[in-house]
């Protein structure tokens, strides 16, 4: 027998107890993991305008922007390299990193069609993400012209370290968001299931459904209260019977 709404409907109303307990327990597990075992992961980015090494009065052609967009990817390179990463925990021991930790660290991207590098840090201080991509900005403009006799980059956007953003491994309310829907989706999903697998026949429209046959009569539920009421109230019945003695 194919259920409707209307009786997916009830069928909530009655276990609305149990979904609602499961996904309350499912929120605060959620909450008290996401604040003792989850470390926030902040990015701090620094961006790096990449100009031109022609001078204005050359004409461009399809080989000068080429030899640019190779010498950003060498810049990309270079940026990664043992050079400037060792260079800027040299300078800055109170970093207190390690060459793979850094590595670990850095993201470095260039953006599509234009002439920019981004520089990217993840840390779970963000105070600190901040002075590792400022520092290794500067570090490669520092250095880069030694190596490539160029000196055609400057920084156009340095992290900033009076703004906190949000941590980019999702915050509290987010982690609480996605467990109150996969929690309530899982509890409908399990309570659907239990009812369809349970046989039972439990109303007059089942019954007639299966049996073929129309229902004459119904018989309630019976409580144990009631069942109590009822023989309480028959032996307060024989009790008052008065009965005659033959001497």
């Amino acid at each position: 027998m194919e259920k409707t709404i209307l009786d997916y409907f009830i069928i909530v109303r009655k276990k609305l107890w149990l979904i609602a307990l499961f996904v309350l327990l499912s929120c605060v597990m959620t909450y008290y993991v996401s604040k003792t075992f989850v470390q926030p992961v902040y990015v701090a980015t620094n961006q790096l305008l990449v100009n031109s090494v022609m001078k204005d009065s050359e004409s461009i052609s399809l080989n000068d922007v080429n030899m640019n967009l190779n010498l950003i990817e060498s810049y990309k390179e270079i940026i990664k390299s043992n050079t400037i990463t060792e260079t800027l925990i040299a300078n800055h021991p109170e970093l207190q990193l390690t060459r793979e930790q850094l590595d670990k660290k850095l993201k470095v991207s260039s953006v599509d069609k234009t002439n920019l590098i981004k520089i990217e840090v993840e840390d779970s201080n963000y105070g600190k993400a901040v002075l590792i991509a400022n520092e290794i900005a500067q570090t490669f403009i520092d250095e880069v012209p030694g190596l490539m006799n160029v000196n055609n980059v400057k920084i156009l956007s340095p992290a900033n370290p009076g703004k906190l953003p949000a941590p980019e491994n999702a915050s509290i309310a987010m982690n609480l968001a996605v467990s109150f829907i996969l929690s309530a989706m899982a509890a409908l999903g399990v309570v659907f299931f239990l009812e369809n697998i349970n046989d039972t026949l439990r109303s007059e429209k089942e019954a007639e459904h299966y049996v073929g046959l129309p229902v004459l009569a119904t018989i309630g539920t019976i409580k144990k209260t009631n069942k109590r009421k009822r023989s309480k109230n028959m032996s307060e019945e024989v009790s008052d019977q008065t009965y005659v003695t033959v001497k």
